[in-house]
């Protein structure tokens, strides 16, 4: 985890991205005293982009499966609660 100080950040928007890239994650600090943190937030997004799809993919699969066999429908997936609101970011 890295840190800046206001004065650092202050030279430049470039010096925070620079930081992100460098240590994922940084600390803003006012004479010295920490007072935020600043993270990245496209992984956590492209995470769950991933997530979405694994699970719509699974979904449109069990979609064709019950199209070409009714006699051999599956039940459908158990629904999570807990799932569905990690979707709503």
């Amino acid at each position: 985890m890295g840190e800046l100080s206001m004065r650092e950040m202050r030279a430049g928007y470039h010096v925070i991205t620079d930081a992100l890239e460098r240590d994922g994650e940084v600390v803003l600090t006012h004479h010295g005293k920490p007072f935020a943190k600043v993270v990245p937030i496209l992984p956590q997004v492209e995470d769950a982009k991933a997530q979405a799809a694994a699970r719509r993919e699974k979904l449109l699969a069990w979609g064709k499966e019950r199209r070409k066999a009714p006699s051999k429908m599956k039940e459908l997936p158990p629904f999570d609660w807990d799932e569905f609101r990690k979707d709503r970011v």
